[in-house]
């Protein structure tokens, strides 16, 4: 009997289950907290409740995590620097921003490199490299090096890879390893996210191999990809990005498994973020551009995701202007902390006796998170915080107290990033307390922290949780559609949906209040395919989504683990592309470029140069595919020839190099319509399952 383990780690709870492979039955699943400082805790807490029988005779380990996701959102992860071959600085000043790089200063940027054709223009100075990492960057754990044109030569990429391990003995990625879009922007944000993810994932997967070893489990472990596809845990280990949408990958595979369905919008409601994906005939919309989270835009392959900071574990509070917000902040939940550290009710207690107005919500703790740091890392301000908070917790107020400075002077933004500290606040899951639908941790403290928040907003605490319910199912149906406008409508309302965001809003706070409407005009936002439910909390909210959008509302039986499901019945797929391009003249076509991620090759006819396009991408996609861990790799190869209708004596055609600035001046003959020849794309992809033991 062939039994899968499938194991999901987010930012709140991690899940697992038991899945035997020939008859896709689900054998058993459980449910534990996540410690994120030290992950063993949650998986052995699952591992648990898991019969252990079972567990002996697993042949397969399947992850997903949204970890990498999280530490977007919440902008945390390790300390990495950027290295910029060839660029101009300009257009990274620009747009680097845009696409979550650092200012120009705490790069490091380099002359040189290649051009277009891969023709080394001149050596990068690769002394002042070293003088940089050695003193302005000593501090980086780890290096991403992406130069202008390094998917058309790799060379520079490759040689400042080799110094940088050689200098520091730290790991270095390359921009070509990541992605292979033409967008350079979009390379170095892949990149960057991979070294800042290094410690991030590794951490997770030691957590698991721990656990499984404690076990005597030694089956294979493979990861769930932002594709929905699977890899092998040492590729995982060198290129944590492409896990960046893992969890949600996950989750939409979860959804169709458990329900069966075909098509469907598929809505996971997690602990850090709400997850909004697409799903036509079986298969998930993809990203175009490549996978975009938070501030980061990147050209990994990936789901089309529509996140939005809000989950069961999302901050909620209010501005100086008395409005109610909730989230993108995630933070421990004090009905949690005040299960674990009876002193926060206590506080809790004085504050609410206190009535005491302010401007910012002062029913927030912190406690400093128990593990290995190195604090000479921080200022003395943040140094001081961790030394304080080694007691034991402390309430917003208190731990301004005792630093000597007001409340509006306390720092802990990067402290709280590098998870040394961990904030406590009201959130939906202390309000699931109040409702009864979860109970499992201290009632009181959620009461306490409620009716706190509900005197500053002067409203009563059945008032303020309806409140609250509401705003997030506002939350979650502006994040759906706005999915659906994009990608459905984006030609008829523009670059600026707000107003009809802002309608569609409107018209769900109506039907939430079953308001009789007696307006001339009657909108209806009806859907046509069924929203899908994913995560423990998802049937507070989403049926009322559903029933104001007129469409049926799925949440399997198992919606509280599907992450985990969809790790365990997923497979490998791999995607590989090689590109030939003409080589204009007066004349008309004098030869042709073949590109590929190993190389670059010369032709005279384009047959020869189709042949070796064909090889290039087949290849590399049943290695990747096997690298992964994939057995029984089935290749399928499209060409695609790709040519434009002309009218005019000379016409001026845009390439996709006009991302780099780039046209290319086609000469035509003749005056009557005819077409030209910009490209051929040879695309291999490559399914296989993975090999168990």
């Amino acid at each position: 009997m062939h039994i899968g383990l499938g194991l999901d780690t987010g930012g709140t709870y991690t899940d697992g289950v038991l899945y035997r492979f020939s008859d896709r039955k689900i054998l058993q699943s459980g449910k534990a907290l996540t410690r994120k400082e030290d992950l063993t805790v949650g998986i052995n807490q699952v591992l648990d409740q898991l019969d252990q029988h079972m567990l002996m005779q697993v042949d397969l380990v399947a992850l997903s995590t949204t970890l990498a996701t999280n530490a977007c959102v919440e902008n945390k992860g390790g300390y990495a620097c950027l290295i910029l071959i060839g660029c101009d600085t300009l257009v990274i000043k620009k747009y680097g921003h845009e696409n979550g790089l650092p200012p120009v200063e705490d790069m490091i940027l380099l002359e040189g490199g290649h051009n277009m054709t891969g023709q080394l223009l001149a050596e990068p100075d690769w002394q002042y490299l070293k003088q940089q990492t050695e003193t302005s960057f000593n501090l980086a754990e780890a290096f991403a090096v992406v130069e202008l044109w390094g998917v058309r030569n790799s060379t520079c990429e490759l040689k400042a890879k080799e110094l940088l391990h050689a200098w520091t003995g730290k790991p270095v990625v390359c921009g070509h390893e990541i992605s292979g879009t033409l967008n350079s922007l979009r390379r170095a944000a892949s990149a960057l996210l991979n070294a800042r993810l290094l410690p991030l994932i590794n951490t997770f997967l030691d957590a698991v191999r721990n656990s499984l070893a404690g076990r005597k489990i030694t089956a294979p472990l493979v990861i769930v990809r932002s594709d929905g596809s699977l890899m092998a845990e040492s590729v995982a280990r060198e290129r944590p990005v492409e896990t960046l949408l893992s969890g949600p990958a996950a989750s939409v595979a979860g959804g169709l498994a458990l329900t069966g369905l075909k098509s469907g919008i598929v809505v996971d409601m997690g602990g850090t973020t709400s997850d909004v994906a697409m799903v036509r005939d079986g298969q998930p919309v993809m990203a175009a551009q490549g996978a975009q989270i938070g501030t980061w835009r990147t050209g990994i392959h990936s789901i089309l995701i529509q996140t939005v900071g809000l989950g069961g574990d999302s901050l909620i509070r209010h501005q100086q202007n008395q409005k109610l917000v909730i989230g993108p902040r995630r933070v421990a939940p004090l009905s949690w902390a005040a299960q674990r550290w009876p002193q926060i009710l206590e506080a809790l207690r004085a504050l609410k006796l206190a009535e005491r107005k302010h401007t910012l919500s002062l029913a927030e703790f912190f406690y400093r998170v128990e593990r290995p740091a190195g604090d000479t890392r921080f200022t003395r301000h943040e140094q001081r915080i961790l030394v304080v908070l080694r007691d034991g917790p402390l309430i917003l107020s208190d731990l301004a107290e005792k630093l000597n400075i007001t409340v509006y002077d306390l720092r802990t933004e990067r402290l709280e990033q590098q998870d040394l500290i961990m904030r406590c606040g009201l959130t939906p899951t202390d309000v699931m307390h109040l409702t009864g639908e979860y109970r499992l941790w201290q009632q009181e403290a959620a009461e306490l922290a409620a009716d706190i928040l509900a005197f500053q907003l002067a409203v009563d605490r059945n008032t303020l949780i309806a409140d609250i319910q509401n705003k997030v199912k506002e939350m979650l149906g502006e994040t759906v559609l706005r999915m659906l406008l994009e990608q459905e409508y984006a030609g008829a309302v523009g670059h600026d949906r707000s107003d009809i965001i802002l309608l569609g809003k409107e018209l769900l706070r109506r039907h939430m209040k079953a308001e009789k409407a007696d307006q001339f005009l009657q909108p209806v936002l009806a859907c046509s395919v069924p929203l899908i439910g994913i995560g423990a909390p998802i049937h507070l909210y989403l049926p009322t989504l559903a029933q104001f959008m007129q469409t049926p509302c799925h949440i399997p039986h198992y919606a509280a683990v599907a992450n985990a499901v969809g790790a365990i019945t997923g497979q490998v797929v791999v995607t590989s592309e090689a590109l030939i391009k003409p080589r204009y003249a007066v004349s008309g076509i004098t030869g042709y470029d073949g590109f590929s991620k190993t190389g670059t090759c010369h032709f005279k006819a384009h047959e020869a140069a189709l042949l070796w396009a064909r090889a290039q991408a087949e290849t590399e996609a049943r290695g990747v595919a096997a690298e992964r861990g994939a057995e029984r790799v089935d290749v399928q190869v499209s060409i695609n020839k790709r040519e434009v209708p002309v009218a005019n004596d000379r016409v001026q055609i845009a390439s996709e190099d006009t991302a780099e600035g780039l046209n290319a001046q086609i000469a035509v003959n003749s005056g009557l319509s005819v077409s030209v020849y910009l490209e051929t794309v040879v695309q291999a992809r490559a399914i296989g399952r993975i090999n168990r033991v």
